[in-house]
This record gives C-alpha cells, structure tokens and sequence, in this order.
C-alpha cells in the first residue's frame, strides 16, 4: 500500500480541480487532499479555461446545480467528472447526456463512497458506461 509520501509520486503529479460553493468545496478539498490528493478548488466559470489549459488534471468535482455554468466548457474535454448532486430531475439527465464520461452522486454524500470513486477515476478504472453513471 502506497502511503502519502508514495502517492505524492504518483497520483499527486496531476490535480483534482473542484467546482463548488466556497463552502462545499472547501470541505471536499480537505476530504481528498486528507487522502494524499492535490486539489484545486475554482468558483468562478471565468477561472476554468486558464486552469484546463495551464494544468494537467486527472478529474473534476463539480456541483450541480451550482456547476451549470461550467458543464459546456466540461463537455469539450475528455477529462473524467464526478457530479454531487441535490437531485435528478430531467434538466440533470439532459445535461448528462453531453458528458462523455462523467458519474453523478446524490448528496447527501457517503465520502468513503466518493473517496473510492475519486480512486478509481485517478487511477483509470473508473467505468463510465454511456456516458454517465449515477450513484
């Protein structure tokens, strides 16, 4: 088992990029980065491009609705994407079908589920079938 200093070797090399309320984010940062993951947090949709652009990041953490402004620029990208979620209505299910490879939790959220789930998304064998999962 790799401790943090053997993550930060491998997996650490490419950010986590999060897209939330301060708050959330704030939380979900200190989440994973507990778990040896380098996060970034942005809260701000004209933020986005520079930071896909400058870096190289293996995932995104975005919430719905709070996220909506970012899901174009998101759907350009081939960049794996777990979204919280408060609920699925149709507009949440329209606006997965752009993403290519994306999961959907619903919130309240079981951190050691999403802990997991960020795992498998950096590490590559996170399956996304059709396009999208929900959890």
């Amino acid at each position: 088992m790799l401790g943090v200093r053997g993550m930060t070797q491998g997996i650490m090399n490419r950010k986590i990029l999060i897209i939330d309320e301060h708050g959330f984010s704030r939380v979900c940062s200190a989440i994973l980065n507990s778990s040896g993951y380098l996060t970034e947090i942005i809260t701000h949709a004209a933020d986005l491009p520079e930071k896909l652009n400058k870096q190289s990041c293996c995932l995104i953490v975005i919430s719905y609705p709070f996220g909506v402004s970012f899901f174009e620029s998101l759907w350009q990208k081939n960049i794996p994407v777990i979204i919280l979620s408060d609920g699925i209505d149709e507009r949440m299910i329209d606006l997965l079908n752009n993403f290519q490879n994306s999961c959907c939790m619903i919130k309240p959220v079981d951190y050691d589920k999403f802990k997991g789930m960020v795992k498998q998304a950096v590490e590559g064998s996170l399956v996304f079938e059709g396009g999208y999962s929900i959890v």
